[in-house]
């Protein structure tokens, strides 16, 4: 079955491999924009176009995402860096990213962020990267596009394994990056993923990350 071309920002990070990996295990052409020549290489094939540019450049950010039907963003910045990098990567980049995706027509914005980040202050290391991707969620929310919002536990490069997802779990955990990525290709397979804000962690005792219905229990934010 063909499918509409997915725009991956964030693609050569360690989490977005893999969502250019998932996407295309799903039948996804793949446009994977990247800010270092050096990654195309490892990520172009048949399935994946790679374009070269600066997320952060407004140009950039149109030129990618012309004729593209999905928006995967794996962006994140990473501690300890300055309070304005955060803000651009977090907030204004996705805010501007959200709002070239309405006016392009883009079908659905699927966002990864963090969980923790309506509760920035009771995680002081990440408190000032948690409230800026929490702007960049009500940027998206608020920008017209349909959307779905992933908020990971504690990254980690394990195995797969159980995923648990719910509006607001009960408490923190962490989760394997393969799973994280499976999730947010599933949000695009999935049609009632649309509007939706989920945490995940892994649990064992929880079905695999590809099940059927993965967002069925979650109500719509909006």
């Amino acid at each position: 079955m063909s499918r509409g071309r997915v725009l991956v920002l964030g693609a050569s990070g360690r989490t977005g491999r893999r969502v250019v990996k998932a996407l295309q295990r799903h039948g996804f052409p793949v446009r994977a924009l990247v800010r270092n020549p050096a990654s195309r290489p490892e990520l172009e094939s048949d399935s994946v176009e790679v374009v070269v540019g600066e997320v952060t450049q407004e140009d950039d950010l149109r030129r990618a995402m012309q004729g593209v039907r999905y928006v995967v963003s794996a962006l994140g910045s990473k501690a300890p860096t300055d309070a304005a990098h955060i803000e651009l990567v977090e907030f204004t980049t996705i805010a501007e990213a959200a709002q070239i995706a309405y006016e392009n027509g883009v079908e659905q914005f699927v966002l990864c962020s963090s969980m923790g980040v309506e509760i920035p202050d009771m995680i002081p290391p990440l408190a000032e990267i948690l409230r800026q991707k929490r702007r960049g969620e009500l940027a998206l929310e608020g920008s017209g596009v349909p959307f779905t919002i992933v908020r990971p536990g504690g990254l980690t490069n394990a195995p797969s394994n159980g995923v648990a997802i719910a509006r607001t779990l009960p408490g923190f955990g962490m989760i394997s990056r393969d799973d994280v990525a499976e999730v947010m290709v599933q949000a695009l397979l999935q049609p009632r993923a649309r509007n939706k804000i989920v945490e995940i962690i892994n649990d064992p005792e929880a079905g695999p990350a590809d099940r059927p219905n993965l967002f069925d229990e979650v109500e719509v934010a909006r």
